[in-house]
C-alpha cells in the first residue's frame, strides 16, 4: 500500500521561494526505474522466503517437530507374544478400529529421551497415503533397538508372534503392532497407521504429547 504525498515545506523567512528544480534527464528517469525493479526483486524474495519458511501459503504452520528432547512420557517397543480375537481379555489390549487384541512379552526397549521428533506429511508416491511420525534415536538407544527389530524379524520370518512389534506411549498402544521383517540398525524409526487415523491433527498431537509441548 503507498504512502501518503509528503506535506509541503514551510517557505523561507521573507516569502521567497526556492527556485525550481532542474527537470530531471534520462538518466534520472533510468536510477528511479531500476530502483523500482529492485524494490519489486527484494518484495518477491521476501514473499517466497516467507512461504519456504511457513511451509505453505502462510497460513498453514509448519508441522510439530522438537529435539533433542527429554520426553515427557515413556516410549517403549514391545514385541507382540500372542494375538487373540476382540474383545480384549486378560491384559491384551487394542487400538480404535482393530479387530485383534495384542498381548506383549518381555522383549522391549524404553526410551526416554530423541534426538529428533517430527510429524511427516503424507508421501503416496512413496507408499505413505498418512501423516507419519519420524523418530530419531539417541546413539545409546539406536543399537539397542537394532537387536530388538533383528529378534523381531527372526519371529516374523519363523511366523511368529513375535514378528509384530507395537509402540507404546505412556503405557496406550499407539497404533496396531507392525511387521517387522528386518532388523532397523540406523536409529530412525517411522510410525505409521492407517490415514483415518494417522491425521495431520493426530501426528503433530503424538509429537507434542511426547515432547510435553
Amino acid at each position: 500500500m503507498g504512502h501518503p504525498p509528503p506535506l509541503p515545506y514551510d517557505p523561507p523567512p521573507g516569502g521567497a521561494l526556492p527556485p525550481p528544480r532542474p527537470a530531471r534527464g534520462p538518466g534520472t528517469l533510468v536510477i528511479v526505474l531500476v530502483a523500482a525493479v529492485v524494490a519489486v526483486l527484494l518484495v518477491i524474495g521476501v514473499l517466497a522466503g516467507y512461504l519456504v519458511a511457513t511451509g505453505g501459503d502462510g497460513d498453514d504452520p509448519a508441522p510439530a517437530s522438537a529435539g533433542p528432547v527429554d520426553l515427557r512420557e515413556p516410549l517403549t517397543f514391545k514385541l507382540v507374544a500372542q494375538v487373540s480375537a476382540a474383545p480384549c481379555t486378560g491384559g491384551a489390549v487394542t487400538v480404535d478400529g482393530a479387530s485383534e487384541c495384542y498381548t506383549f512379552g518381555s522383549d522391549e526397549l524404553t526410551v526416554r529421551r530423541l534426538e529428533g521428533i517430527r510429524a511427516v506429511p503424507p508421501d503416496p508416491a512413496r507408499g505413505s497415503p498418512a501423516w507419519t511420525v519420524r523418530l530419531r534415536l539417541t546413539s545409546a538407544d539406536a543399537p539397542r533397538f537394532g537387536e530388538l527389530t533383528g529378534k523381531a524379524a527372526q519371529a516374523f520370518a519363523d511366523r511368529l508372534p513375535a514378528g509384530r512389534m507395537g509402540m507404546l506411549v505412556g503405557g496406550t498402544l499407539v497404533s496396531e503392532p507392525a511387521q517387522v521383517m528386518q532388523a532397523i540398525s540406523g536409529g530412525q524409526v517411522d510410525v505409521q497407521g492407517p490415514a483415518d487415523r494417522f491425521t495431520r491433527a493426530y501426528a503433530d498431537g503424538l509429537v507434542r504429547r511426547l515432547a510435553g509441548s
